[in-house]
């Protein structure tokens, strides 16, 4: 009976763990600067100094809001001599996208707005 228990509460922490995890990934992907960045990414790689122009950001700061998402693989850094290059993994991303417990959550998330804003 014990093991039963304990096996139903790892199973409901690994559940939230995943939960939280996703959910972090979509606040991520839709922090805005995030968003205008993936959007120039969408069509295909680009320079690091070209985003930092059309972004208006510094190197720096641009690397450090992509830094999650390289982590989870959904943006890819490139290195070729001295040129930087970000590309967008579009598959990963809309795989993940179209996860139906995303979308829970991308709902949950509005509706807890909602209710904040009312």
């Amino acid at each position: 009976m014990y093991r039963i228990i304990i096996l139903y509460i790892k199973m409901k922490n690994m559940s939230n763990d995943a939960s939280n995890e996703s959910e972090k990934i979509l606040e991520s992907l839709f922090e805005s600067v995030n968003a205008e960045i993936l959007v120039e990414l969408k069509d295909g790689p680009k320079l690091l100094s070209v985003l930092t122009k059309k972004i208006a950001i510094s190197k720096e700061k641009l690397n450090e809001k992509l830094s999650y998402l390289i982590e989870k693989g959904f943006v890819s850094k490139n290195v070729k001599n001295d040129d930087v290059s970000y590309s967008l993994d579009t598959e990963k991303l809309s795989k993940f996208l179209e996860n139906d417990d995303n979308f829970k959550n991308i709902d949950d998330g509005l509706a807890k707005l909602d209710s904040f804003l009312n």
